[in-house]
């Protein structure tokens, strides 16, 4: 999965606490690239929801950051 987000390499460093062994979240440029590898289809979405929730909870708080500066 990859998704277009400004100060992408702060915010994959933020999720990579969150990497399980078989995830993993970095960026590239202006994209966050996250790959999981599972045979367990309940792992895989449990694992793309969670990442999209950790997502959008950046995007939150890094737009108040931006407010404050």
């Amino acid at each position: 999965m990859k998704i277009k987000m400004d100060d992408a390499k702060i915010v994959a460093e933020a999720l990579k606490v969150e990497d399980p062994e078989w995830c993993k979240c970095y960026a590239e440029g202006d994209l966050i690239k996250i790959e999981i590898k599972t045979n367990k289809i309940g792992a895989l979405l449990y694992a793309v929801d969670d990442y999209l929730m950790h997502l959008k909870l950046c995007e939150g708080i890094l737009e108040c950051i931006r407010k404050i500066d």
